[in-house]
């Protein structure tokens, strides 16, 4: 699955020692992970993509945050579309397979 991270517009030569003309040209570029299921891990990719694509891809923007599962004592890696407390309940800790909202329920109640 892809996951963007960020849609900018930027140089195709782009690095440290490169100064660009007023006149270079700039083109639309997005940044995303991608789950390779051979290594099982994330991988950031930047891709150059036309003017309609990178519209498309601003309204499909994520945030990538590290949630802490207070009951099996793991942090995860989540990537939510709104970074509201609402959306961030929602998610699931995905070794114990419950959302937040419940563990925090249950956590108040014993305590």
């Amino acid at each position: 699955m892809k996951y963007v991270i960020s849609v900018s517009k930027t140089y195709k030569h782009r690095g440290k020692y490169i100064n660009h003309l007023a006149k270079t040209k700039k083109y639309w570029h997005i940044y995303n992970y991608e789950f390779d299921e051979v290594d099982e891990e994330l991988k950031m990719y930047c891709v150059q993509v036309n003017w309609f694509s990178a519209m498309y891809y601003k309204c499909h923007k994520v945030k990538k945050m590290i949630l802490h599962c207070p009951s099996c004592n793991n942090d995860a890696i989540h990537f939510i579309k709104k970074r509201t407390q609402k959306a961030i309940l929602n998610e699931e800790c995905p070794t114990c397979f419950m959302k937040y909202k419940d563990i925090l329920e249950e956590l108040e109640i014993t305590e």
